[in-house]
């Protein structure tokens, strides 16, 4: 059976470039903390991967940037180590958008249970309003935490306006980005967004599983405004103690770097097949949900009274592969919540599937795709109305 894999917002395959830097840095076995040569060098190899991460993102030579075991931990890295980092800290206000990932919003609610002050902004119609946040900041506002991309509709956030909106307001104020989603998909540069934290993850990009980072500024850094959850050897500048997987970070790192050699030219491919299937959906009557501004990679489409579960199972039976939403939630199925807030009704929402694409899926994989869909259109509708 031929195979259409459009899950690459769940995940990716792992690239040629990141399987061979994976293979070979895996010949480094020694622990990077080890003081003898060969502890030197698996040292000396996350240092390089580190610095070819750094360049890909547009970090400084004074930012740092932490390796992780994913996205979801860096950003509960950044949400909890933001809040306990200062003794004033706890109690004071974090925002976030009302469409994040759960490794964020869930990390909000927990710490609004421990007596945070959690404000959200709207992001309807995959935008975020600067007025709308610029009135939420206030003198006691910690952390802004909004992502780059929106994992469910594609929704391309302007960063760098809410992040000087912010700024202008309260200075102090630490703003996060996750761009687990936005890596690869879009150009990204750390200091041209004026961010103090970006969030992201090797998986999503041709890397491996098991592998993120978290980017903190030269800033950041030196005012100590993120503390560590795990602590022990002091590893990764005394953030994030325990070894390092240096393999991952050399197969991250690669996988960034041949990445973003490619990176228009990825987008323009992908943006070829994006209006083809988009074309294609709304001839056989599903909508796709535009957002304000997008990535090409994602597309929410939402079908005509059939719930995204049972089209998600009929194509799978065919051979093609998308989603019904984010993976991270799948172990607590439910409503999407960023659809929600993207503006669709409950109904809607369920009726909604995701497809996400990559440079490698092809015109004839997107035929496979929307005859699979087209099939479910003229058979599945009766089964939900």
């Amino acid at each position: 059976m031929i195979k259409a894999y459009f899950d690459n917002a769940a995940t990716t395959r792992m690239r040629a470039e990141a399987l061979e830097a994976f293979a070979k840095a895996s010949e480094t076995f020694a622990n990077p903390s080890s003081l003898h040569s060969e502890g030197y060098a698996a040292s000396s190899l996350l240092e390089a991967s580190r610095k070819a991460l750094s360049a890909v993102i547009g970090a400084g030579k004074k930012d740092q940037v932490i390796f992780t075991g994913c996205g979801t931990e860096s950003n509960n890295m950044m949400l909890f180590g933001a809040a306990y980092a200062k003794p004033s800290n706890p109690g004071k206000r974090i925002i976030i958008s009302d469409s994040e990932h759960p490794s964020v919003y869930l990390a909000a609610e927990e710490l609004g249970r421990r007596g945070f002050d959690i404000k959200t902004v709207r992001t309807a119609g995959g935008r975020t309003d600067p007025d709308e946040l610029s009135l939420l900041v206030d003198k006691n506002t910690l952390l802004v935490s909004i992502m780059t991309v929106n994992n469910e509709s594609g929704a391309l956030y302007d960063i760098k306006t809410l992040c000087d909106v912010v700024k202008a307001k309260n200075p102090r104020t630490l703003f996060h980005t996750d761009a687990t989603q936005a890596l690869m998909k879009t150009k990204i540069s750390v200091r041209a967004l004026g961010v103090d934290a970006m969030t992201v993850s090797a998986h999503k990009i041709g890397g491996p599983k098991g592998v993120g980072a978290l980017y903190l500024s030269e800033t950041a850094v030196r005012s100590r405004s993120v503390s560590p959850l795990l602590y022990g050897g002091g590893q990764e500048g005394g953030l994030r103690s325990g070894t390092e997987n240096t393999a991952g970070a050399a197969a991250f790192a690669a996988a960034a770097s041949a990445g973003y050699a490619t990176l228009d030219a990825d987008i323009s491919r992908v943006s070829e097949l994006r209006g083809y299937i988009t074309s294609g959906l709304s001839g056989i009557g599903v909508r796709v949900n535009e957002p304000a501004s997008c990535v090409p990679h994602i597309i929410s489409a939402t079908l005509p009274g059939i719930r995204s579960e049972v089209m998600l199972h009929h194509l799978s039976a065919r051979g093609v592969y998308v989603s019904s939403g984010s993976a991270c939630s799948s172990h607590h199925p439910g409503i999407s919540r960023p659809m929600q807030a993207f503006g669709l009704s409950e109904r809607e929402a369920d009726c909604t599937v995701r497809i996400s694409l990559c440079p490698e899926n092809t015109v004839e994989e997107a035929d496979l795709l929307l005859e699979g869909v087209a099939d479910g259109v003229k058979n599945l509708i009766k089964m939900y109305k």
